[in-house]
């Protein structure tokens, strides 16, 4: 027989709380509820486990309800015996013999216990439950299955609805009201007067028995006396309803009903104000709905989340999510493309590109203001939003290899590559909010995907890695520069942010959907603009009406930390592991600067991978004093020194194409002979060692191995290089030529094919 009783309790019971629905319970980061959900069933039922309900409710339950729990089978004999004598004697309100198990029996298997058929049914029920279970697993499915009155069943919605608690947190009186509910849910429920005003003279009569048990608990007889303050469903919060919408679709496991989520409710207030707001400053313009999401990208938690300007506006469809739906990104996935370029070595951020008119066949790619800037620096090109240079990237990195970066980037629901084409680089591919905001979160964490946090208790998972981080460090360098004003995005004009941030417009075909996505501080902001039913607006732009409400945001974000004691700081990007150098570039042409470049700026690249080349633009030439020409050499009685551009005459082309003067050089004077015109030549630069600098020895040894880059005049230049008067080898333009140089000082000297020669000098230390 016990073999036999075990293999039924192994095999063939089932927990008694298996194929029960329940509602889920909803609380913010900070345990604010948010919403109560309806089970299956309609049902507020929230699964409670046994060691999170306060001992004074189950102590309450037992004696009010079966004072003998633990030590029948699951019947009471003796009160059965009692209970049907009274029956038969015609007694008019005869007592109960219910016991808990009976009534979990009654509740689990929906019995109709008013029939003697269905009692007896009950009765078998209750001792085969008995058999089977422990009093503990038993008193637990009473617990999650006795109803409350109204459609609140168990004892963690009822002790959430009435009182505004955990059913773990119950006090003694309040344990001890919702102990007399079960018995007659319809009568003594909580959620109406009359239930109540009947349900204080049992509760009266329960406390007497109460301390009769517990003699110390005296003072409860005071509790009793007073009014009973409750809840009612009506008074049961209703916030954040896209975020609790989204999750409420997703699968979880049965008995997961209380939620912890990673929602900020007190920010999420302030996001949601702001952003109407903002919206109802616009509506002259037709400017009605809009949606935001505001990721920290550190922790990758979700802190706001909001789907619509108004949930219940009908009139812009506000039950519709904006943040889950699916729109054209515009020219917000055009960091990732500059990304994948920067990886695959084909530019860095002052490397100069080509923004010109192209035809490819029945395409025929244009920019947003039917412009183009000929050539124009990569950076530029990219906070411009330029998207000939975009789509020129895309072919160089090849459209299927870019759909493959889309997927591992958490882009989903793609067509085939070829269903997109080169327009995937203009938002041909529909996106969401949330795996836009995956995007940028994997570029502020430097290509390492990790997914994003809707539940406080989530693991803090990594997907996989997307690029290296140096190149992401150096899109995220590139966006920095979209503060400058400009003529596209005129209201940055004369504005000065605390905050670095690094962001990027969007505006789909047609003006459907107008976008702003951005980093700044520790969080990701997603915001977009436009209608439900795709219906286009020509203010729907990206640049102007966008920006201005992303920019809203990200204020009410930094305002809300900075009165919460909390300033947000900016990130610095850049870690003393990354194979990232800083040099002088040249503004105007990009590259190298050399000696004569007008507006020389600090720009990054990767030795070994990005394409560095010198910027020989710009060189001081000789003029001739009566005609302005240029001189055959220079004179000190009859010419001086000018600063010229000089551009391939494919570059000259592009800038008149483009309507742009250069500052051209004149042509030479009529008598100058091709042989007695002087060789401009340029002399190589030293990228690295930087002169008079320290370079520390970091192990025991008297020695440090230095590592030699330089760059020629062209870009098939051949360097030579020089350490104290000794010859170390040769290297092409970018390479590196290690050598163990010894403590002390020296002079190092580079000197190209032509004879031009530079010279620096650094020391090597202990």
């Amino acid at each position: 027989m016990a073999i036999l009783w075990l293999i039924i309790r192994v095999f063939f019971t089932s927990p008694l709380l298996d194929n029960i629905s329940f509602s889920r319970a909803y609380y913010d980061r900070d345990g604010k509820l948010l919403r109560i959900t309806l089970s299956a069933d309609d049902k507020y039922r929230i699964y409670t486990p046994l060691n999170e309900i306060s001992p004074h409710i189950k102590n309450a339950i037992v004696l009010y309800e079966d004072k003998h729990f633990y030590h029948h089978p699951g019947i009471n004999p003796i009160a059965m015996i009692r209970a049907f004598r009274q029956y038969t004697s015609g007694v008019a309100h005869p007592v109960g013999a219910s016991t808990i198990t009976m009534q979990v029996a009654r509740l689990k298997y929906d019995l109709n216990s008013k029939t003697i058929g269905g009692k007896l049914l009950q009765i078998a029920s209750a001792i085969y439950i008995d058999l089977f279970h422990s009093k503990s697993e038993i008193l637990e499915a009473y617990l999650n299955l006795a109803p409350y009155g109204g459609n609140i069943e168990g004892i963690g919605a009822a002790s959430t609805i009435y009182f505004g608690r955990n059913a773990s947190d119950l006090t003694k009186i309040e344990s001890i009201t919702l102990a007399t509910v079960p018995q007659n849910p319809t009568k003594r429920g909580l959620n109406t007067p009359t239930g109540i005003a009947n349900i204080e003279y049992m509760r009266k009569n329960l406390v007497e028995r109460w301390i009769t048990e517990y003699p110390n608990d005296t003072n409860l007889m005071t509790l009793a006396e007073m009014p009973i303050q409750t809840r009612k469903i009506s008074d049961l919060p209703f916030l954040a309803p896209h975020f609790i919408d989204n999750l409420n679709t997703r699968k979880m496991p049965q008995k997961m009903s209380t939620i912890y989520t990673t929602l900020d409710m007190e920010l999420q207030h302030k996001i949601e104000n702001a952003l109407r707001s903002e919206i109802n400053a616009r509506k002259s313009v037709g400017i009605t709905n809009a949606a935001a999401i505001l990721v920290n990208y550190k922790t990758m938690d979700t802190l706001a989340y909001v789907g619509s300007a108004d949930y219940y506006n009908r009139d812009i469809y506000g039950e519709n999510d904006g943040v889950r739906a699916r729109r054209s990104p515009g020219s917000t996935l055009k960091p990732l493309i500059y990304a994948t370029a920067v990886d695959r070595g084909l530019i860095h951020g002052m490397t100069l590109l080509r923004d010109t008119k192209v035809n490819f066949g029945v395409y025929a790619p244009e920019n947003a203001d039917s412009e183009f800037y000929g050539p124009i620096l990569a950076r530029d090109a990219l906070t411009h939003s330029r998207n000939i240079p975009a789509i020129n990237l895309l072919r160089e990195i090849g459209i299927r290899d870019f759909y493959n970066i889309l997927v591992e980037s958490g882009v989903g629901n793609l067509k085939s590559p070829k269903h997109y084409g080169l327009s995937v680089a203009l938002g041909g591919a529909e996106v969401s909010m949330v795996e836009l905001a995956d995007i940028y979160a994997t570029m502020a964490n430097l290509g390492t995907r990790r997914a994003i946090r809707f539940l406080r208790d989530a693991p803090d998972e990594k997907i996989t890695q997307i690029l290296s981080p140096e190149a992401f460090f150096l899109t995220i360098d590139m966006l920095a520069h979209q503060s400058t004003p400009n003529k596209q995005i005129p209201f940055t004009k004369n504005i000065t942010r605390p905050l670095h941030h690094y962001w990027k417009t969007g505006t789909s075909s047609s003006y459907r959907d107008a976008w702003t996505a951005g980093i700044f501080g520790d969080f990701v902001l997603i915001v977009w603009v436009g209608n439900f039913d795709g219906t286009p607006n020509n203010a729907f732009s990206g640049a102007r009406a966008a920006a201005p409400i992303y920019f809203a945001l990200a204020d009410t974000v930094t305002n809300y930390y900075k009165h919460a004691g909390h300033p947000i700081q900016d990130n610095n990007f850049l870690t003393p592991d990354m194979n990232i150098i800083s040099v002088d570039m040249c503004a105007i042409g990009g590259g190298i600067a050399g000696p004569y470049c007008p507006s020389k700026e600090k720009s990054y690249f990767i030795p070994g991978k990005s394409p560095i080349t010198r910027n020989t633009v710009h060189r001081m030439i000789p003029i001739d004093n009566k005609t302005g020409l240029r001189a055959c050499r220079p004179d000190s009685k009859t010419t001086h020194n000018a600063l010229y551009e000089f551009w391939d005459t494919e570059y000259l082309d592009l800038f008149k194409r483009a309507g742009i003067k250069r500052n051209s050089p004149p042509k030479y004077m009529p008598d100058c002979d091709i042989n007695d015109i002087a060789d401009d030549k340029v002399p190589p630069i030293i990228l690295y060692p930087i002169a008079d600098t320290k370079i520390v020895i970091t192990s025991t040894a008297d020695y440090e191995n230095v590592g030699f880059m330089g760059l020629g005049a062209t870009n098939d230049a051949k360097l030579i290089w020089f350490l104290d008067d000794k010859v170390l080898g040769t290297t092409s333009n970018g390479e590196t030529l290690e050598y163990r140089v010894p403590m002390g000082d020296h002079k190092l000297s580079v000197t190209d094919t032509n004879g031009s020669t530079t010279e620096m000098e650094f020391n090597v230390i202990k």
